[in-house]
């Protein structure tokens, strides 16, 4: 069973046994025919065209910060909005009409009992004086006695 190779008709072209060495490793890519500044897309927006970044450009992260204030400063002045509107709004239930009644009536009472504590503190400090006042006269003759 060890026949010959047969010749078979191809468009396939075998090399004979010499085989060519392999290119080194560096220039086993394929070497572009154009040069290598043309063959590239050119970079829009944010380059010059030597490559460095103009001063005018901001940076992309700046730009989202400053949309991310005035999104946050724009909530900010809805919220405020909201708020004063809510505020501004006059519930005249009778609920509301009550709890008023019984605000004004608990301030009464407290302004009295402010009113009661301070005058109690003025009979307190008055009455001190007089027993300072009458200790001081006591001194004064205990020490004029022993003066003499």
């Amino acid at each position: 069973m060890a026949e010959a190779p047969v010749a078979v008709a191809s468009a396939v072209i075998l090399p004979e046994s010499e085989q060519t060495p392999s290119p080194p490793a560096a220039l086993k890519r394929r070497q572009s025919s154009f040069s290598d500044d043309h063959s590239k897309r050119p970079r829009l927006g944010h380059y010059d065209t030597n490559g460095s970044r103009p001063d005018t450009m901001t940076n992309p992260q700046s730009e989202r910060r400053r949309s991310g204030q005035m999104e946050e400063r724009k909530r900010g002045q809805r919220l405020f909005g909201a708020l004063l509107g809510t505020l501004s709004q006059s519930s005249s239930s009778t609920a509301q009409k009550r709890r008023t009644d019984i605000e004004k009536k608990q301030q009464a009472k407290l302004k009295l009992q402010a009113e009661e504590q301070d005058e109690k503190k003025k009979q307190k400090l008055e009455a001190l004086l007089v027993v300072r006042r009458g200790e001081q006269k006591k001194f004064d003759k205990q020490s004029v006695s022993f003066a003499q």
